[in-house]
């Protein structure tokens, strides 16, 4: 069963990935019923976390926006934690990472981040500070012999990310695209990790930032 944070979490995920938020989408994403979505998003609105636009967009409150940033933090923190002190692969942390956030307070959330020296970005190239001043794109934007550096992947699935980490596309690597199938078909990638095929639908989640 999903709880307030969880809810508040994704909210601020997407927020921060730039897309319109409705009840649709995040029963999608969070892997419960449409009806169960509206309930809990009818009382996030009701204790004043976020506010429902006509239309159904929803947008967090000063006070929703704190406690979902607060949560994320800690969460990107631990992912941190398990893959530069326990070594964890970075596509395998993010469900553990959600089993250890909700028991972890202000006092050890600062300690956590002062011997981690404070990281900038989560394993999946998420902002751990409260804004994201890269401009990115979305890998499925670019045209062939465009390129980019991997700055991050938007929606954090357990079925997707081993799969990128196995098709070489992590965060921080180099990407050029060397061919695009029409009507949004595959895109022939090249990543240190040679040439591979990656669907549009996939290649959408993963943002990429420009070579200098």
């Amino acid at each position: 069963m999903r709880g307030v944070e969880d809810y508040l979490e994704e909210i601020k995920r997407l927020e921060e990935d730039g897309e319109r938020i409705t009840a649709t989408v995040l029963a999608r994403i969070l892997d419960v019923s449409l009806p169960s979505a509206s309930e809990m998003l009818k009382r996030l609105s009701g204790e004043g976390y976020l506010i429902r636009e006509q239309g159904g967009s929803i947008l967090l409150t000063p006070e929703g926006r704190r406690l979902a940033h607060t949560m994320l933090r800690r969460h990107r923190l631990v992912e941190c934690l398990l893959t530069d002190v326990l070594k964890m692969g970075w596509f395998e942390v993010h469900a553990e990472a959600h089993k250890i956030e909700h028991a972890i307070s202000a006092r050890v959330e600062e300690a956590l981040a002062k011997a981690l020296d404070y990281p900038d970005f989560c394993p999946h190239g998420h902002p751990i500070c409260p804004v994201d001043l890269r401009t990115t794109r979305r890998l499925s934007e670019l045209e062939p012999g465009e390129r980019g550096f991997v700055a991050q992947i938007s929606e954090i699935k357990e079925e997707v990310l081993p799969y990128l980490d196995k098709i070489g596309l992590r965060p921080g690597i180099e990407v050029s695209v060397k061919d695009l199938a029409p009507l949004h078909g595959p895109m022939t990638v090249v990543t240190p990790d040679g040439v591979t095929s990656v669907g549009f639908e996939l290649a959408a989640l993963v943002r990429v930032t420009e070579v200098e």
